[in-house]
């Protein structure tokens, strides 16, 4: 699963919160969720609480095992990552 931050500046414990839950439930469900061109306060937030190796960072310019993300805020592979 995908979830594009590219317009998101900062995150708080809410968001925070969210993203976690996502993961549990993703992983629960054997997927991964990568987060999408996260910026560098969220990657500051992550490192801080000590998730920044939680979750699979994907530079919003590569795209992902090759597709680029669709804008929807998250979006779910049809097939299961090789990670």
């Amino acid at each position: 699963m995908l979830v594009d931050l590219a317009g998101l500046e900062v995150i708080d414990s809410v968001g925070l919160g969210l993203l976690v839950r996502a993961h549990q439930e993703a992983r629960r469900d054997g997927r991964r969720l990568c987060l999408v061109a996260p910026s560098r306060f969220v990657l500051t937030v992550l490192h801080t609480m000590r998730l920044d190796g939680v979750f699979s960072v994907v530079d919003g310019r590569t795209p992902a095992s090759g597709a680029a993300p669709r804008p929807a805020l998250v979006t779910e592979q049809k097939e299961p990552s090789p990670w």
